[in-house]
């Protein structure tokens, strides 16, 4: 992908409903340029996917065929360069999500299902917290950095630290003895606001809510955007209490050794993990 093709990746997206920008795929092509992929069918583009490595770990997201030319093998061939591209990046577990109806397909490519998750939206809303939550300040980062990896299985940094130093966001943690027991960003806008990621330690689920809750109440004049697994069921019962409904529903799934950990974790975005 290149710059000539961010207006036909924004139209492919929109027709889903994804709300990508070009700055989304400037900001990819930032991260993994040769990992975000366009399919042609002869000289006409007809799909795109994105794909980026963290470590032993990767993601494919964005995979999207034309309706003129699906169930014509084109997204089977763009999540077989994705995969191929990854493993030659030394990457030996690929996760993505997918909707339901698509469980199949992904299956088909070796990738196999370990849980749901839900895609909420609402409004943000004040609400105190117990635990001592604080803004993140530049400090954190490599702290907030390596709590990340030990959930996530790979090294975020290139992700997270654009993310984190940019004035705009939202990040707020909470600390123990000086050590991080869990975070949670938030990449604002002026209309739809995302949540994640967010990663706590083991049990700490009462430190996740307070978490949200810091964000959400910096969140009262837009729309909010977080996708959660499903068995987090004191995170979805904040959020369906203030309002927020189910977009749709996903299934996580990997291909090669899951990279499942017992921390609590809201995705960073559906593109990238």
């Amino acid at each position: 992908m290149s710059a000539k093709d961010f207006e036909f990746a924004v139209h492919l997206t929109d027709t889903m409903e994804w709300n990508m920008t070009r700055e989304d795929f400037e900001f990819m092509i930032e991260l993994e340029p040769e990992g975000c992929l366009v399919l042609f069918w002869n000289s006409e583009r007809a799909g795109i996917a994105t794909a980026i490595s963290y470590d032993q770990v990767g993601w494919v997201g964005s995979v999207i065929v034309t309706e003129n030319y699906r169930r014509k093998g084109g997204g089977s061939l763009l999540v077989k360069y994705a995969t191929e591209y990854l493993t030659s990046r030394g990457v030996k577990t690929i996760g993505l999500y997918s909707y339901l109806d698509r469980i199949p397909f992904y299956a088909k490519q070796c990738f196999r299902p370990y849980s749901e998750f839900l895609a909420l939206k609402g409004r943000g809303f004040s609400s105190s917290t117990e635990a001592p939550v604080k803004e993140a300040d530049r400090d954190d980062i490599r702290q907030i950095i390596n709590l990340d990896r030990l959930c996530f299985g790979g090294s975020r940094s290139k992700v997270l630290e654009p993310l984190l130093v940019d004035p705009e966001n939202l990040c707020f943690v909470c600390k123990e003895s000086d050590q991080i027991l869990g975070f949670a960003a938030a990449k604002v806008s002026d209309e739809t606001s995302e949540i994640g990621p967010l990663v706590c330690r083991p049990g700490r689920d009462d430190i996740a809510v307070d978490l949200l809750k810091a964000n959400l109440g910096r969140l009262r004049t837009c729309e909010v955007f977080l996708c959660v697994p499903e068995k987090e069921s004191r995170i979805l019962g904040l959020l369906t209490h203030h309002g927020f409904k189910q977009d749709f529903r996903l299934a996580g799934m990997f291909r090669g050794t899951p990279v499942i950990s017992d921390y609590i974790y809201v995705p960073e975005s559906l593109e990238r993990g």
